[in-house]
């Protein structure tokens, strides 16, 4: 099934002529990656990783998001990582309790947030945009961050929490395609778009992804706009990416 789905889709690239982002320029904004690096450490998802971001002149800022046991929305990277960053390595993925999570300080020093704090802080600093990750659902965001829609970015992982999040009027959508999704993001979704017009304007791409056959196929079927992660050093940009980029994803570059 892989090998003929290649097959087509080789066959497509090769009817088509590749758009390759040419007269877009080379025009990024920085995001801070997991709130940003803070004392050498990277996916802190922290208050203090948050102000140090605006110290250092961030515009956006992204924070992962996870529900905790009973249900509450809070930045974590992912349950795994938090438990081991902050002293609990032995619970593997399993969520805290909003108590547990509260009550605990990542590499023994670091502040975790809530949703109510994240809404606070952005709240507070009017000039900055929220960009999240891990969390798409329309429904949960509306209900955690009700007066930030117009000053968020917000990456989707399907293609019905993508069309939703577009129809409730977020600053911005990312489409979100790890390197190993290209497949299925092409097939179900890019081309699709492309036969119905539906257009997907943002994607978020992982560096790797420029790696796999059909992100030629991708750059064939779409003139979409790119959101790379994670980029610590611009040299680092792929030369297929440097004319779609429009934002990077970073734990360091100011």
């Amino acid at each position: 099934m892989r090998t003929a789905l290649n097959i087509i889709c080789v066959t497509l690239l090769l009817l088509l002529t590749s758009c390759g982002g040419g007269g877009i320029e080379c025009n990024y904004e920085l995001i801070a990656h997991a709130g940003g690096a803070i004392d050498g450490r990277t996916y802190t998802n922290s208050r203090e990783a948050l102000e140090r971001a605006l110290a250092n002149g961030y515009r956006h800022i992204e924070l992962d998001l996870a529900l905790t046991s009973d249900s509450t929305l809070v930045a974590a990277h992912s349950w795994q990582l938090f438990n081991e960053i902050s002293g609990f390595a032995h619970k593997g993925d399993t969520a805290p309790t909003l108590d547990e999570f509260l009550s605990r300080r990542i590499y023994g020093r670091y502040t975790p947030l809530t949703a109510k704090e994240i809404n606070r802080f952005f709240l507070e600093n009017e000039e900055l945009i929220l960009v999240t990750d891990k969390i798409s659902d329309a429904a949960i965001l509306e209900e955690n961050f009700p007066t930030l829609k117009k000053r968020m970015i917000v990456e989707a992982f399907t293609h019905d929490d993508y069309v939703r999040l577009k129809e409730q009027g977020y600053h911005r959508v990312f489409y979100s395609c790890l390197a190993g999704d290209i497949d299925e993001a092409v097939v179900k979704h890019l081309l699709l778009h492309k036969i119905f017009g539906d257009k997907i304007e943002w994607m978020a791409l992982h560096t790797s992804s420029v790696e796999y056959p059909l992100f030629k196929v991708i750059d064939a079927l779409c003139n979409y706009r790119a959101a790379i992660f994670t980029i610590n050093d611009t040299a680092e940009i792929p030369r297929e990416l440097i004319k779609k980029v429009g934002y990077i994803y970073t734990d360091s570059i100011k």
